[in-house]
């Protein structure tokens, strides 16, 4: 039996352990920018996106999850070229988010879903300078400490330009993909010569 001294998910507990979370978020945490995904255009037969721009961010609190440095598979050389495969997990508070950024983007047209955060977004690192793109977002993790979650965890992967529009108005952000992205040039150095041979019967 649970214990009768306790309301085990009362309103005011659930909004105490809320505001510890919130108050570590803002003592731990980094500041980063959410930016979220304007659909321009789609395909109606099988709803897939074509055109897509990133015109807004917004400032917000946020735990490095992974403070070991950035997972994945880091700098690799394919057949592409010199690549990135950063990826990072980051901690926003639910309450931050619905009472902040979600009304802001609620009752816009071209935005689906405006209650949490969605796969498609992005989000600006700043001790980085590099945007990630959020992979998946897991609600229930804590799993309902008294009867209720409070956080967001992203699951972010390196952003791979295509045909994006970034304009946010934030300079910072702005600038990093003003050049040519994360393409990095890989210059081999060697010295040249030439070989002659002769045959004789």
């Amino acid at each position: 039996m649970l214990n009768p001294f306790f309301l085990q998910g009362s309103r005011s507990e659930q909004d105490l352990v809320q505001d510890l979370i919130n108050e570590q978020l803002k003592i731990y945490g980094v500041d980063v920018y959410y930016i979220p995904r304007y659909y321009v255009n789609e395909k109606t037969i099988i709803k897939e996106v074509v055109d897509s721009e990133f015109s807004s961010a917004f400032p917000i609190e946020a735990y490095v999850d992974s403070y070991e440095g950035y997972s994945g598979q880091g700098t690799l050389l394919s057949k592409f070229g010199v690549q990135e495969f950063d990826d990072l997990t980051l901690i926003i508070s639910k309450e931050r988010y619905e009472s902040y950024i979600g009304p802001l983007l609620k009752g816009k047209p071209n935005i689906k879903l405006s209650d949490r955060p969605k796969e498609g977004d992005l989000i600006y690192f700043p001790l980085g300078d590099k945007l990630f793109e959020i992979k998946y977002v897991e609600h229930e993790k804590p799993f309902y400490q008294l009867q209720k979650n409070y956080v967001y965890e992203l699951s972010c992967e390196l952003f791979r330009y295509q045909d994006e529009i970034i304009d946010t108005g934030v300079d910072f952000i702005d600038d990093s993909v003003a050049q040519d992205g994360y393409i990095q040039t890989l210059q081999m150095v060697g010295i040249g010569s030439t070989a002659s041979a002769i045959s004789s019967i």
